[in-house]
Formats: C-alpha cells, structure tokens, sequence
C-alpha cells in the first residue's frame, strides 16, 4: 500500500493541504497542537469506522465550519485508485467515495484499503473497561474479516432490541425467542472471526528481538463453548441461556450473555507476565507487537502490507528498543507514518525516510537531510 498524494480540507487544523510523500517513510515532527495526529486521523478516517481517536463528528469539522473531507491517491499491488471520505454540504452525515462513486457496502472499501495505528491513548487500554478493550480487538478483527462489522452491529441491533421488549412486552415469548436466535447467531459468528484474529497473529508474530511476541487472550464463554465444540451447538447453548435469563435480565435491564460481554487480556509470551503487571515500557512494546504483527498477517493474508501510522511511538521506550523498532520498519514495504516532537530521537531513519517539521497545520520539510 502506497499513499501518493493527500488532500485535506477543512478537516481538524487544516484549512487546504495536498501533501505528496517524497519516500514510504515520513517522520512528522513539531510542537504539540500543530497537527501532526490530525493526519494520520485523516488517513485512519479513511478506512471504515471512527478512526485512530474515535472523535466525535463534531471535533472534525476546522473550526467555523461544519463540512470537511478528506481523500487520496493510493495504490495497491500496482493499482492505483482514489478514496475519499467527508461530510457534503447540507448532508450532515459521512460518505466514502471510490474512484468518485459511492461503494455499495463499507466492506468493499475495507477489501481494498487497510490502515494499523498505534496512538497514546492505547496506553489506557489496560486501565479502562472491557468495551475499550473489545473496540481494539474488533478494529483488529475487522481489517481481516469484513464481514465481522455486519456481524457486531446486527448483534448489538437484537440485543438493543431485547431489553426493549423485556422491559415493555415481557410476554411477546415468541418475538424474544426470535431476538435470541438472533444474538445467538451473530454472538457466535462475532467470537469466531475473534478468534480466527487470535490464532492468525499468533501465527505472524513480529519477527524481532526487541518486540518479544504478545498473545492476545479472549475472555468469554463462548470462546470457551466454542472451544470444545462446533459453532451450532453453541448457538443453541446460548440460545437457551438467554431464554433462562429472561427474569434476571428484565431486572438488570440488559442482556448478560453475548459477544457484548466478552473481554481480553495481553501476555507476554516467553514470560506469562500480563500487560497490567508490566511497566510502561513493557506495555508500549506489547502494543507494538500486537500492531506490527497485524500488520504482517495483514500482508500474508490479503497480498499486500497495510499503511502504519505510529503516533508518538517513541514514548516510554529506551533507546536500544527505540533503535530496533526504526530499524525493524526500515525493512516494511508500506506507507509508514510517524509523529514525535523531537527529530533527533529519529535519527537512526535519517537517509530512508522524510523528515517534515509541521507548524500550525503547515507542512515544512527539512532539506538536505533525508
């Protein structure tokens, strides 16, 4: 995957903005609030979902404005094509347009178009609750199997609609029955793309010294039915399940079982330590194994490697790892994109890769240098 040309407009701090990459590398640096995230936001937009900050709809817009899009010239294995993404005039909602048409199904561009970020923000994914925990699994999941999406959002459509009906048509047994096969279905598709992602990328561990190989670890009972037995006796299982907690859930006011509830953990391989008894160091390089080896299995199964978008990738690593990781991308045959505050700390990709200073939304690359 190779990003040719960019085109922002008013999107975040940026009014009108092409930028053409000069290499596969680039390194962005500047002072915090010069916009620097806000590009590779655009570039995360520009695959389905929320994007690398899950931002809110309104904080996209520049500010005095309500529209913004963003769009670009990319190329995939020698073919080259336009993807774009925005708010129309008027609209008020998100569009994506191929090639200036608008695709038939979000599917189709997530065939076509990948990205794997890594951002600050991911440091709390071991702090917050389970659902920051399954949005970074599901992310990952979606990238190899499309489908997963329609699978998510028809199980959250039934379970929405379940507690409506236990709380307002607690006897319609014939309309839950229908819902329960519903969440059943879709609960159990949704676990096993999960855990189809699970065994793939321990299958493509990041190849490096410095990234010891993290395994993710799926907590859910129907990973654990699903485990021991084939999909359809699960469904019923849960089917079952559901139906006998009808009483309880009608008092709790939500629906305990389902691919809602599950959760996930990481580990260190060659240790067992868990992410939450690591430092802040040993988190960052979990994280970046997790990405990085998406990224490969990305590449082995679908063709071709995804972009890379590694916001202040740095923190929290020494040198000796920090060293490795830009030596490790140095060898990836994709758009990769950086961001840090300091240009010396990324001195060991000086001669691969181009080096921009931005400053209030203002690309500014250095000369001579790369």
């Amino acid at each position: 995957m190779r990003l040719h040309r960019l085109t922002l407009t008013d999107f975040r701090n940026y009014r009108r903005r092409v930028w053409e990459p000069a290499a596969s590398i680039s390194v962005l640096t500047g002072e915090n609030g010069s916009g620097k995230t806000n590009l590779l936001e655009a570039l995360s937009l520009l695959a389905p979902g929320q994007g690398l900050l899950s931002s809110p709809a309104s904080l996209l817009p520049r500010h005095g404005t309500t529209d913004w899009g963003v769009a670009a010239h990319l190329e995939r294995g020698g073919h080259d094509f336009q993807l774009a993404t925005g708010v129309a005039a008027g609209k008020g909602r998100r569009v994506f347009l191929l090639d200036g048409e608008k695709p038939r199904t979000h599917a189709e561009i997530a065939q076509l178009y990948s990205c794997v970020w890594l951002t600050p923000q991911m440091d709390r994914l071991f702090l917050d609750g389970a659902s920051g925990r399954r949005r970074f699994l599901d992310r990952l999941t979606v990238a190899l199997i499309p489908d997963h999406t329609q699978q998510l959002i028809a199980h959250e459509r039934s379970v929405t609609s379940r507690n409506r009906v236990l709380q307002e048509h607690p006897q319609e047994t014939a309309w839950l029955d229908s819902l329960e096969t519903s969440i059943s279905r879709h609960a159990v598709a949704a676990t096993v793309a999960r855990m189809n992602l699970i065994d793939t990328l321990g299958a493509t561990p990041f190849g490096n010294k410095a990234f010891p190989h993290t395994m993710i670890e799926l907590h859910c009972p129907i990973a654990e039915a699903l485990r021991t037995k084939p999909a359809i006796e699960v469904e019923d299982w849960l089917r079952q399940a559901l139906q006998q907690a009808r009483q309880q859930d009608q008092v709790r006011k939500s629906t305990s079982l389902g691919a809602h509830r599950a959760d996930m953990s990481l580990k260190d391989q060659a240790t067992g330590r868990d992410a939450i008894q690591s430092s802040s160091g040993q988190k960052k390089i979990m994280l970046l194994s997790i990405i990085l080896s998406h990224a490969e299995a990305i590449t082995h199964l679908l063709g071709y490697a995804p972009l890379i978008l590694l916001d202040e990738p740095l923190v929290h690593l020494d040198e000796k790892r920090r060293i490795n990781l830009m030596e490790s991308l140095r060898a990836l045959k994709t758009t990769i994109l950086l961001t840090g505050t300091e240009a010396a700390l990324f001195s060991p990709l000086r001669g691969h890769a181009n080096f921009i200073t931005i400053r209030n939304g203002t690309l500014l690359p250095e000369r001579g240098r790369e």
